[in-house]
């Protein structure tokens, strides 16, 4: 007896009989050894149109290679098939398994290799137009020893039993309105009951921001309404989860910066009054560009990057015949230490909200509020001069970050040595 089998021995000494739509799945032990049965129940193992459509799901199934298929041999009597024998292993429902291990959730991976690993069975059985119609916890088997997912009996060959209310009792919501409905199925009513499963599986934590359109696309009462393919379903989301990603690797720097800032809003009570730099309020005139003026020579020291970004384009326009790439760069070097100029002095006053009396006397979760609409406002002020110069707005991002911290850790510096310096005093009184 190999471990997989000792394994079953020991479980089906105290295993029930776990139910499932169709009937009981539990374990009968024939010849010293355990084997896996689905007994029918008695309104369905009666009927002889229930007899055909088993046989002819045993017979379909026999070319579907796919792993998660359990395949089966149906056990008759003189009055019909009562029961099925099926393949060994150690199973449970999926609904089961969640109960006796809820944390099971929370490993790596096993949430989206649960749905890939449901997605491409139900893609290959669709291929051969079956439906499995009821993705419900209940109706879906785990083999225990790695909680993979199993699929027993299609919903699609019993349609022509008109039996859906009895068959499915309890696990309508499961099941496509059309379905339960009018006994018609396709692609599409697998993408409505394996949305439902999907969303039953984020129950207790609450269904992602980026998942819900997808699921409430999935899972839309007309048929038209909802994704054509389990295929597709799976792409949406997969596309959502890695926009998500996307912008969540686009604030990672900002949220490490908010909480850096926290801390150290927690070590140091106090800091010394701000000196704001004041912005430049004219640009400089338009008859600065006529003919013979040079930029780079006479702009002087308070020209704006708008002024810069005109310059380059007269000079281009009037002199065309003698632009070289060498004057472009220094235009373009001009036109970037304006911007650094501009944007340090609105960067300053802006951090300048959150480094004063009233803000350091705060929580430090009130401080982090203020920090977030600082960021903000700084990531505004960014996009704003930078539409207004010559620069690309990934190198004025780019500057843009190294002046927040160099700001930031004068800002630090002035703090820490006017935390001392009141410390000393303190410590001379005493």
């Amino acid at each position: 007896m190999n471990y997989e089998e000792l394994l079953e021995t020991r479980d089906a000494r105290k295993t029930n009989k776990i139910r499932l739509p169709y009937g009981f799945f539990y374990k009968r032990l024939i010849d010293g050894k355990y084997s896996n049965f689905v007994e029918f129940h008695d309104e369905l193992a009666d009927n002889i149109l229930f007899n055909e459509c088993v046989r002819r799901q045993c017979d379909a199934l026999g070319s579907v290679k796919n792993k998660h298929q359990l395949h089966f041999t149906p056990n008759q009597e003189d009055e019909g098939i009562y029961a099925l024998a099926v393949e060994p292993g150690n199973y449970i429902t999926f609904e089961q398994l969640l109960n006796d291990s809820p944390s099971v959730v929370a490993r790596k991976d096993f949430l989206e290799s649960t749905i890939r690993d449901l997605v491409e069975m139900a893609h290959e059985l669709h291929e051969k137009d079956i439906q499995y119609l009821c993705f419900a916890p209940s109706n879906i088997l785990v083999r225990k020893t790695d909680n993979s997912v199993r699929l027993l009996l299609h919903g699609s060959f019993f349609l022509p039993l008109k039996m859906q209310e009895s068959v499915y009792d309890g696990l309508e919501d499961y099941i496509a309105p059309e379905v339960m409905a009018n006994g018609t199925a396709d692609s599409r009513s697998d993408v409505y009951s394996l949305g439902r499963f999907i969303a039953y599986l984020y129950e207790s934590s609450g269904v992602p921001f980026e998942l819900k359109h997808v699921l409430t696309k999935a899972t839309a009462e007309a048929p038209e309404d909802r994704y054509a393919t389990v295929d597709a379903m799976l792409g949406a989301m997969t596309a959502r989860k890695n926009l998500r990603r996307s912008v969540t690797l686009g604030i990672a720097a900002v949220a490490i910066a908010l909480i850096v800032m926290g801390i150290f809003f927690e070590a140091v009570p106090n800091t010394e009054p701000v000196e704001f730099v004041k912005p430049v309020k004219e640009p400089i005139n338009e008859d600065l560009l006529d003919e013979g003026f040079d930029p780079l020579t006479e702009l002087g020291p308070d020209a704006d990057s708008a002024t810069i970004a005109r310059a380059i384009q007269e000079y281009m326009r009037n002199d065309s015949d003698k632009v070289d790439e060498k004057k472009i760069r220094e235009f373009e070097a001009k036109a970037e230490q304006i911007f650094r100029k501009q944007y340090s002095a609105a960067a300053d006053q802006i951090l300048s909200k959150i480094y004063n009396n009233e803000r350091m006397n705060n929580t430090e979760k009130n401080f982090q509020a203020s920090s977030a609409e600082v960021m903000k406002e700084l990531v505004k002020k960014q996009e704003e001069l930078s539409s207004k110069s010559s620069i690309s707005g990934e190198k004025a991002q780019r500057i843009a970050s190294e002046i927040i911290e160099q700001i930031t850790e004068k800002k630090k510096a002035a703090l820490e040595a006017k935390a001392k310096e009141k410390e000393q005093e303190k410590n001379n009184q005493e």
